[in-house]
């Protein structure tokens, strides 16, 4: 019912009408699932108010490496929140507005070892991001973005009281759709995806990386297009990875805490890094991300107002860092989302929305 609604929305825009794909029998099966874990949800966020919230897989990873008395400090034994919500509270506890991103070695692998990362310049980065999104039962163009990032004056929304660290504003100079596409478009399809020119997606974070605050812009005038920026901002957290200032080798794995936005909601996400492989002087990646919403609404277009339920969030990136680079040069993200909504207007109801997006980036060296 809800994706019929948000297509009927999608519809009255004009251009999308004929690029739209329903996924109905797709998202029906996931919806079950969806609405299953939403039941019994309730009292998740109460849960949140007394338990560490790190997710129960990424704990038990870091608890492998780290010894009993760093447990505590880090969750190992605690919960997260049933129904994915943390609440204002919560989030503060978990790690506070403004504050930079969180790392903790589990452990620095084999030898040999190499120092990753480097200091972030912040003019000259170029690349191209491809995104597949998905929304709602729908499915939206495929996109290539051409990208530049420069560095920017002002914080994003939500740095509250930071310190100054690396500002950096991802800036969309091209956009077209991709030679693959998961259907038919309409004619008029390339001159409005051309429309996310002028876009941006800002990243504030400590010198060592992270993200620490962020904000996105959409140009066009196309409310439609959001939801690119929305997914192409979760795709760029990858390249705003922290990395440790130990030396690491094959082996090696780290947690990151962040805020960030995710569905345009403010979120806490957790990333367990593991550096899986180590040659040729470049080191292959791969993250497992949870996120955890802040407050019980997202931001989707077309979404009437309501009151998030269950949010469950799960991505699964793989990047390739050469050794002494600043940032990969390239890398691959999934993630997928499912939240269980119940609008304002009938409170008793509730409604599940999927959403997932795949992009592959490609850093200029």
């Amino acid at each position: 019912m809800l994706a019929r609604r948000l297509r009927s929305l999608v519809g009255q825009r004009g251009w999308l009408v004929a690029a739209v794909l329903a996924l109905a029998a797709c998202h029906g099966a996931k919806s079950e699932s969806a609405a299953a874990e939403g039941k019994g949800g309730g009292g998740g966020e109460a849960a949140a108010e007394n338990k560490p919230v790190v997710d129960q897989k990424i704990a038990s990873a870091m608890a492998a490496a780290a010894r009993s008395e760093d447990k505590s400090a880090r969750g190992g034994e605690g919960q997260p929140p049933a129904d994915g919500i943390l609440g204002e509270d919560g989030a503060q506890r978990e790690l506070p507005a403004g504050s930079p991103a969180q790392l903790v070695l589990g452990s620095n692998g084999a030898e040999p070892r190499v120092r990753l990362g480097a200091a972030r310049p912040s003019n000259g980065l170029s690349g191209t991001l491809q995104l597949s999104y998905r929304s709602g039962g729908s499915v939206m163009p495929t996109v290539d973005l051409d990208f530049k990032a420069l560095d920017f004056k002002g914080r994003p929304e939500g740095a509250g009281g930071a310190t100054a660290g690396s500002a950096l504003r991802f800036s969309f100079v091209s956009a077209r759709p991709a030679a693959d596409q998961p259907g038919r478009l309409p004619e008029n399809a390339r001159a409005e995806i051309a429309k996310l020119k002028g876009s941006s997606v800002d990243f504030l974070s400590a010198p060592q990386g992270g993200v620490q605050g962020e904000r996105f812009q959409v140009s066009g005038n196309n409310p439609m297009l959001q939801p690119l920026v929305q997914g192409s901002a979760v795709a760029l957290a990858a390249l705003a990875l922290p990395y440790p200032e130990a030396p690491v080798g094959a082996g090696a794995y780290w947690m990151v805490k962040s805020r960030e936005l995710a569905e345009g909601a403010d979120v806490v996400a957790y990333r367990m890094v593991k550096l899986t492989e180590l040659a040729q002087n470049v080191a292959q990646l791969t993250v497992t991300t949870r996120r955890y919403l802040i407050t019980p609404q997202i931001a989707l277009e077309g979404l009437p107002p309501h009151h998030v339920r269950q949010f469950k969030s799960e991505g699964n990136a793989k990047l390739s860092l050469p050794v002494g680079a600043a940032f990969p040069t390239s890398a691959e993200v999934q993630e997928q989302f499912a939240t269980l909504v119940a609008p304002d207007s009938s409170p008793q109801q509730s409604f599940p929305v999927q959403s997932a997006l795949e992009a592959k980036l490609s850093i200029a060296p």
